[in-house]
């Protein structure tokens, strides 16, 4: 997936939500393609072999609509299913191991939250930056302090790699993100838990400038 040029592929960022109320993650998965994501990010925490088909699924969904998947910190799950790569935390597997493990050509992220985090991060095999939370959210129980736009400017100028914002994004607020130079945004539950997942999707991948329809490609 590296072919294609990586700020694109971050632009519009989806993962996945395990425990949305009425949106399973297949379905919001089918919504966020064909809305025009660009990534694929499947967070599981409670992971277990009942979900492989699930996962399996979502793999499918991915490529065939050539769009990029990572898996949420679990590389074992990612070399299982082919993923296209993975994204970590600071408390995760390292971005070397991973490297060392999926390969030269699978993409890696991590997660910085502030500029110390940054200057303590080996990137020498990251590809992208995820940092947040820039806007309160529900989503994460563990989420750490909300940055707000200039914290993820002060990211973005500091970062040596795109960066993508995560953390209460909606479409209200896609543009001030991207504006900071953010490569992109990453959106869960704006998508996972709204009233009518589709339509938030459609708005967010216009705020995005996702033009192009994918309804013709719909699986």
């Amino acid at each position: 997936m590296k072919c294609r040029p990586l700020r694109k592929m971050l632009r519009f960022y989806f993962i996945t939500d395990d425990n949305a109320p009425s949106c399973p993650p297949i379905q919001q998965t089918r919504i966020a393609l064909g809305a025009g994501a660009t990534m694929i990010q499947y967070r599981n925490k409670s992971f277990s072999d009942a979900f492989l088909p699930e996962i399996l699924q979502i793999r499918w969904l991915c490529s065939e609509w050539g769009i990029p998947l990572v898996i949420n910190d679990d590389i074992g799950l990612a070399e299982r299913v082919g993923a296209d790569g993975i994204h970590v935390g600071q408390e995760d597997i390292s971005p070397t191991v991973a490297r060392q493990r999926l390969g030269g050509e699978a993409i890696i992220g991590v997660s910085v939250s502030n500029l110390d985090e940054l200057r303590n991060t080996d990137l020498s095999s990251c590809d992208y930056i995820g940092t947040g939370p820039i806007f309160p959210t529900g989503t994460k129980t563990d989420a750490k302090a909300v940055k707000g736009l200039s914290g993820l400017k002060a990211i973005v100028d500091a970062a040596p790699l795109p960066v993508v914002a995560i953390g209460g994004i909606t479409a209200h607020n896609t543009r001030a993100c991207l504006d900071t130079g953010a490569a992109g945004i990453a959106v869960i539950s704006f998508i996972s838990r709204a009233p009518d997942p589709k339509a938030n999707a459609v708005v967010l991948g216009q705020a995005c400038g996702i033009f192009e329809s994918h309804q013709s490609q719909n699986p």
